[in-house]
């Protein structure tokens, strides 16, 4: 399982239990649930204060299921990961407070007719603030994560090794290689691969274990739209398939390989 996808879900658990907490905080509440920060909701506001808050209490617990579902869906796939948080932060903001603010006047007592609390005033620039802050976030945690996993590896020759340093990155040595060749097709023209353990991100980057029905195991720093790609079959080890962002330099690593191994 890849790093990057354990980071990233271990952000929407950590998400999640603050979420969860808040849920746990509406049920076992005495006085009225408020949702703002800094905001209050007076008794004398609440017909029912019990059930209110069992109704704000559902409502966080159904938003906590929906991080802890994007965590481990973000384990398998951290682009499906990365679109429901989005989701869940941008529009799922909006669609809170419009539940809690159907939750309230389900509930508000028709005997008070003013709201003297500052929750309304307060609004808007809490959600602004809410907003950019899990926005920021969001993009904080992700940025890195995604800029080592699309970068094309760093790739040494030594005397005696071939040094990739990206994700999922290792050292071939040249005693274990047999063959070095160049095929003319990007990855995706070679076969459908299946990750088992790697890297497949935005824009066709593959990185880390894959598997092909005519390959079988296989390890892969490549983009998959771009060819040529190099194939560097090694001894009772998986194949090694390389192909970087402009083919030029795809072409001069090979030359630059086969000149090294023989």
């Amino acid at each position: 399982m890849a790093f990057g996808n354990i980071i990233f879900a271990a952000i929407c658990c950590l998400c999640s239990l603050i979420f969860g907490v808040i849920a746990l905080w509406a049920f076992k509440r005495k006085d009225p649930m408020h949702f703002w920060s800094g905001t209050t909701v007076r008794p004398e506001e609440i017909t029912d204060i019990p059930s209110y808050n069992r109704a704000n209490g559902l409502m966080w617990t159904i938003y906590t299921i929906c991080m802890i579902v994007t965590g481990i869906l973000s384990l398998f796939s951290i682009i499906t990961g990365v679109i429901l948080l989005i989701i869940l932060c941008v529009p799922g903001t909006v669609v809170l407070i419009v539940a809690y603010n159907r939750i309230y006047y389900k509930y508000k007592s028709t005997a008070v007719i003013y709201r003297t609390d500052e929750s309304t005033a307060k609004t808007p620039k809490a959600v602004i603030i809410a907003i950019i802050s899990i926005t920021a976030i969001i993009v904080i945690s992700l940025v890195p994560l995604f800029y080592y996993g699309e970068k094309d590896p760093d790739i040494s020759i030594l005397d005696n090794q071939i040094q990739i340093k990206a994700m999922y990155g290792l050292n071939i040595d040249f005693s274990e290689i047999s063959k070095i060749s160049l095929i003319e097709k990007s990855m995706s023209e070679i076969g459908t691969v299946k990750k088992t353990n790697g890297y497949d991100g935005i824009g066709g980057t593959l990185k880390g274990n894959f598997k092909a029905d005519h390959l079988g195991e296989i390890l892969l720093f490549v983009k998959s739209k771009s060819a040529p790609t190099i194939e560097i079959e090694r001894t009772n080890k998986e194949a090694v398939y390389i192909s970087l962002r402009n083919s030029k330099n795809t072409e001069q690593l090979y030359h630059d390989l086969i000149k090294k191994y023989h």
